[in-house]
């Protein structure tokens, strides 16, 4: 499935660029999110005006059993794989499941990108792939999990208009 998430911000282009990708916002989100458990920044380089970064994100499980198997946090956890370019204010992700059984079976991938908006904010753009490859239960575990991501994404954006609002970084 395609998909595709915008969130207006209050501030220019540069400044939410500023905020996203500042060395603090990891422990802010992680501590006022109730959707993700671990944000833990694994590599990240900037070079000029291209970003590379390797983030490991560990969620709250959307569900907690499969029948009378719980399901562990772990199997959710992923590994963000992006790029991001400072002059274009465009980048890349792939988002890779750190369980090589589910990393096979699952696709995450897409582009960020941030643009000037009326009256000085701006509009994050996040538009990507998912594709979970099991015959018959695949779309509805897309479905699943982009709910679930929706989620995130949504509540990643209100702690990071929070840390704007608050003047955090």
């Amino acid at each position: 499935m395609n998909f595709e998430f915008r969130h207006v911000f209050p501030v220019p282009v540069e400044e939410l660029e500023r905020v996203l990708f500042h060395e603090e916002l990891s422990g802010f989100l992680q501590d006022r999110m109730s959707t993700i458990m671990e944000i833990e920044p694994i590599h990240v380089v900037r070079n000029g005006n291209r970003l590379e970064r390797k983030v490991r994100y560990l969620p709250v499980p959307m569900i907690k059993s499969v029948g009378p198997k719980k399901v562990e946090p772990e199997w959710m956890e992923w590994m963000e794989e992006s790029t991001y370019d400072y002059a274009s204010h465009r980048g890349q992700f792939k988002n890779v499941p750190a369980r090589r059984t589910i990393a096979d079976l699952l696709i995450n991938h897409g582009t960020l990108e941030i643009v000037p908006g009326p009256g000085g904010g701006c509009t994050e753009i996040l538009r990507g792939e998912l594709k979970v490859k099991v015959f018959m239960i695949g779309k509805i575990a897309e479905r699943v999990i982009h709910l679930n991501a929706v989620k995130i994404l949504e509540e990643q954006a209100r702690v990071v208009e929070g840390v704007i609002a608050e003047k955090l970084v």
